[in-house]
């Protein structure tokens, strides 16, 4: 809001015209820097070979070509398939099946770098792994006519390997560091934050759930979060110490609605990453979820495959699964994320398996660095994560209606207090703020016009109306006005004056200036000789000087291990 200074007469037109501009260059410099967040919508496509999953649509090279990629909350770039990922023995639809191909050679912005292993740190740990040609590109958020930013000079990863079956957007905005550790380039969010296309360095996302009826999308919004989405807490946990490790949560318990024996008694932390689609657990745990569950390990696929009868069987069971989470694996604050058995009801399908089968996404760890929160676990929950203050947040998941709206709410940067629009606002154009501009200086002006206008005529009356500013008068036959002055002045000598009457010299008083008369005796008509020096002259006395008071106004970079 402007803030309208007071004006008094001793504040000139440009006084007030500048101080009017510097505040609303002030206004305008903070509403260039607020902007909204980024919600990108899904892609309407259910992808992969471990889900399906609720994929987001993507736009790479120039002429841009379409792909369709999972969220990775480990990764800094853009993974794209490349066509060798699809080879002699794949589906026919193998391209469409791995969302899309993306082919270097027909994209005029391609800049290559060299081949490099995938950015893998944690995941390799789980035993992904694969190489990919690393170049610089175009990237555009969205499909064609969503209206989201273009990016360029991003580090693309093409990739052939099926480890990962889809593309991924990296989310972390940790610079991306290739030969050099001195020449770091923007990941996607640092560059949108760079570019100040979103309002801060911030995500939110969850998974969606094909098992819902209807189908639900995934929601993944860019500096904010939408509060249709999840059922809020005051639960913030810090990120952990290791940067690839920043998403670090205590699991304290894991609990069903069948059975009075706890799935997992002892806390531990595991990883939340969703670029990987299973739940990494100790031994014991997988071991009680078997006995819970009658799941069966196949040492073939790796997995725990579910035929039809067992299927069948946990459906009418309907079993709830509860993880209770918080900052600690023990005490302190938590919260309950609960996983109805159709969250975990996922389908494999070639590579993985000979035939698309059902599965339980449940993986058995080896160690602590194993344990891991997969996609899985986030269909059922929502994940914020603010890297300007270094902590995330974990809540239930929604599925609201199509009918209801999204709420975007901007997630600000650290001592920022100022409301910002969300993307269901406009923010003021350059063209409305300067017409705002024209007609704040058009009012200041005639304020101080107006203002200027009052104050001087009431002076005049006042001086009207005050005998000490009454004219010097002198008899003559001409008049003449006293000069105001209270400098000596040289005069020229005053020559021969021409009358019938003659005066004599008058005398400087310094009392008040009043009307000196002749005398009243009759002077004979002759012409009298003024002296030649100068005649002083009679000064008026000065009134006081009122002058009026002029009021002022107070008025994380991180070290790419691939």
């Amino acid at each position: 809001m402007l803030k309208v200074l007071p004006v008094t007469a001793s504040v000139g037109f440009v006084g007030a015209i500048l101080l009017l501009l510097s505040q609303l260059a002030s206004c305008a410099s903070k509403d260039s820097t607020v902007t909204a967040p980024i919600s990108i919508r899904a892609s309407q496509y259910w992808d992969g070979n471990d889900g399906p999953w609720s994929s987001f649509g993507m736009q790479v090279g120039t002429p841009s070509q379409n792909v369709r990629l999972m969220p990775s909350s480990s990764g800094n770039t853009l993974w794209v398939v490349l066509p060798q990922g699809c080879i002699v023995g794949d589906p026919s639809n193998c391209a469409d099946l791995r969302g899309q191909e993306f082919f270097i050679n027909k994209s005029s912005t391609w800049s290559d770098i060299g081949l490099y292993q995938l950015g893998l740190i944690e995941e390799s740990l789980l035993g992904y792994s694969g190489n990919a040609d690393f170049g610089y590109d175009t990237v555009t958020l969205g499909w064609q006519g969503d209206g989201l930013p273009t990016l360029n000079h991003q580090v693309i990863e093409g990739f052939a390997t099926k480890d990962f079956y889809v593309g991924t957007i990296g989310l972390t905005p940790h610079a991306v560091n290739l030969t050099t550790f001195n020449d770091p380039q923007l990941s996607i969010l640092g560059a949108l934050k760079n570019e100040s296309k979103i309002p801060s360095s911030s995500w939110a996302y969850t998974a969606g759930a094909y098992y819902q009826s209807p189908k639900v999308f995934g929601s993944l919004t860019l500096g904010g979060y939408d509060t249709t989405r999840f059922v809020p807490n005051n639960l913030s946990i810090s990120f952990g110490a290791d940067l690839s490790r920043d998403l670090l949560v205590g699991i304290q318990s894991i609990t069903t609605d069948t059975s009075s024996s706890p799935l997992l008694s002892t806390g531990i932390y595991a990883l939340i990453d969703s670029l990987v689609p299973h739940i990494w657990l100790p031994s014991e745990a997988c071991q009680a979820f078997e006995q819970a569950f009658g799941l069966v390990w196949n040492d073939n696929s790796k997995l725990y495959l579910v035929n039809d009868d067992m299927h069948n069987k946990l459906v009418k069971q309907n079993a709830n699964v509860t993880f209770k989470l918080g900052p600690s694996s023990t005490g302190g604050s938590t919260v309950d994320i609960i996983m109805p058995y159709r969250s975990f009801d996922l389908t494999a399908s070639a590579p993985l398996v000979r035939n698309s089968t059902r599965y339980f996404p449940l993986k058995r760890a080896q160690n602590d660095s194993q344990y891991t929160l997969g996609r899985t676990f986030l269909q059922q929950a929502y994940l914020i994560v603010d890297y300007d203050r270094s902590n995330f947040s974990v809540s239930q998941a929604l599925f609201p209606s199509t009918s209801v709206a999204q709420n975007i709410v901007s997630i600000l940067p650290p001592g920022t207090s100022t409301t910002v629009p969300t993307n269901n606002h406009k923010t003021l154009s350059k063209g409305a703020i300067i017409g705002i501009a024209v007609a704040a200086i058009a009012s200041i002006i005639f304020l101080v016009s107006t203002t200027t206008f009052f104050i001087l005529r009431r002076r005049r009356k006042q001086r009207a109306a005050d005998p000490r500013y009454e004219k010097a008068e002198l008899d003559t036959v001409r008049d003449t006005d006293a000069e105001l002055d209270n400098k000596d002045t040289a005069r020229d000598p005053i020559g021969e004056l021409d009358t019938l009457e003659s005066r004599p010299e008058l005398a400087a008083s310094d009392s008040a200036i009043g009307k000196h008369e002749m005398p009243d005796h009759q002077v004979k008509a002759s012409v009298y000789e003024m002296p030649g020096a100068e005649v002083p002259v009679p000064e008026l006395e000065s009134p006081p000087v009122v002058t009026p008071s002029t009021s002022h106004a107070v008025a994380r970079s991180r070290q790419d291990h691939g």
